[in-house]
């Protein structure tokens, strides 16, 4: 899929984009180690580029990148405060995604969380978050409630 971005900010670590549909989609480059101090400058620039509104965010990892027991409670711990609206996690390989499905069941993140190894499907889902309200998705009951 062939995707332009609005917006980018590039770490070391990282490519942290802002699609035209809104969503941000955040790409770890190859072999780096997220630790705490990482963990902490994505959350800065998660913050710089939503602008102050929670955002559908698209998740996905090259080659062998690790991330520290520090870095996976910093993002459990900060959960209410992030930008992150709605967490798409692409998967390119059965590791990556043991590795998500570990993170869901031990943590249980308060916010949709949901795996995904074709990028279409992941950006279909998270289109519905890119409403107005908090956490909900834009499709509503019979009664419209």
């Amino acid at each position: 899929m062939t995707t332009t971005f609005k917006k980018e900010i590039e770490i070391p670590e990282a490519y942290i984009r802002e699609r035209y549909d809104g969503i941000i989609q955040v790409t770890f480059k190859e072999g780096i180690t997220m630790d705490l101090d990482v963990q902490v400058r994505l959350h800065e620039k998660y913050a710089e580029i939503c602008e102050g509104k929670r955002l559908p965010f698209l998740y996905e990892a090259m080659d062998h990148v690790t991330i520290t027991k520090e870095a996976k409670e910093y993002v459990v711990k900060i959960e209410d405060i992030s930008p992150v609206k709605a967490t798409a996690v692409l998967v390119n390989n059965l590791a990556y995604k043991l590795i998500a499905e570990f993170y869901y069941r031990v943590n249980k993140p308060k916010k949709p969380f949901r795996i995904f190894s074709k990028e279409d499907k992941a950006v279909e889902w998270l289109r519905q978050f890119l409403n107005d309200s908090p956490f909900e998705s834009t499709k509503t009951t019979r009664n419209g409630k």
